[in-house]
């Protein structure tokens, strides 16, 4: 266990700006692994493995979640950001999700290894996205045409879950708010708040999020940051803000001075950490793990496989952000 200490006074202070530095690294990367021609059979799709090398016979639906990553992209504003305000980005986004509405199963839900798995975690974190992209791009007035189309999607997730997994309940529960909250659709928004109830109950007395009978800090910063996310849709939640603190709390011990965190006693044995809902909860974490990735002890978004990379700097454009709007 570690002690949930602030960065010795002997070591300059990390500035925030490197979680944008370290998201933006990741951006070009990202744009590397889409078709972005748009006049392609696979445009938009962001598994290379399948549109470009063809050694797949379906595509990563998780990839998909680049839409998301092009768009903060394209909408954070700040002076080493070449991307922002660049309509490409807007339209790559646009593009990464309409492969993704043409990729799904019948009944709306999405693969992520073989076809037609019909996976819950790919389903709720790409549909997640794909609300949380609507939401930063101009809301249901510009994209009432996906809504309509991914409604199936919505509905598959309704009837779908896997209590054992913390964290995809998690994206679960925001893709179902997300839309319920963009299109005003009450049977969406009741499957939202039993969703909502079945996580929360769920959760430990100590504040854990299990992860298949346990708690791994990387998974539970995960589930925090989904959480915290869907706080945005309802800042009024108390009961949700609780949550979120009891969930930092049980995590203090287990994080050092430089984000130094023991894989070896997390439940799925994870070495990252995600910072937005540290940032979120102006948690004296942060300054820890920004001290981390200064001084390379904190995994970075590029040091990911292609895979999860996009994921991560998702949240740390979405740190960022939550930092620079409160200074």
């Amino acid at each position: 266990m570690y002690s949930a200490l602030q960065p010795a006074k002997s070591r300059p202070e990390a500035s925030t700006s490197i979680l944008l530095e370290l998201a933006l690294d990741t951006v070009p990367r990202v744009l590397g692994l889409c078709d972005r021609n748009a006049g392609s059979v696979t445009g938009g799709c962001c598994d290379r493995n399948y549109w470009h090398y063809r050694l797949l016979d379906v595509a990563n639906a998780r990839f998909q979640e680049a839409g998301y990553l092009f768009a903060l992209a394209y909408d954070t504003a700040a002076p080493q950001n070449a991307f922002c305000g660049r309509q490409r980005m807007a339209d790559w986004a646009r593009l990464a999700w309409r492969f993704w509405l043409g990729q799904r199963n019948r009944d709306g839900s999405l693969s992520e290894v073989y076809p037609n798995e019909r996976s819950f975690c790919a389903t709720s974190f790409s549909a997640a996205a794909f609300t949380e992209t609507i939401r930063l791009l101009g809301g249901a007035a510009e994209w009432g045409r996906e809504l309509e189309l991914s409604r199936p999607t919505f509905q598959w997730l309704a009837k779908n879950e896997n209590v054992e997994v913390a964290n995809q309940m998690a994206a679960s529960w925001l893709a179902l708010a997300g839309y319920a909250r963009l299109t005003g659709d009450e049977a969406i928004a009741r499957a939202a708040q039993k969703r909502r109830a079945r996580l929360l109950l769920s959760q430990w007395e100590d504040g854990t999020l299990a992860e298949y009978g346990g708690l791994d800090v990387g998974y539970q910063t995960i589930t925090m940051s989904t959480m915290a996310r869907i706080l945005c849709l309802d800042p009024e939640d108390r009961e949700l803000q609780v949550a979120l603190r009891k969930a930092e709390a049980v995590i203090r011990p287990r994080i050092g001075p430089e984000g130094e965190c023991d894989s070896r006693v997390n439940s799925r044995a994870t070495q990252y950490i995600y910072p937005y809902a540290l940032a979120s909860l102006r948690s004296s974490l942060l300054p820890s793990i920004l001290s981390g990735l200064t001084a390379g002890t904190v995994l970075r978004p590029s040091w990911l496989d292609d895979r999860y990379c996009h994921a991560m700097a998702v949240d740390y454009f979405l740190a960022y952000r939550e930092i620079a709007a409160c200074s």
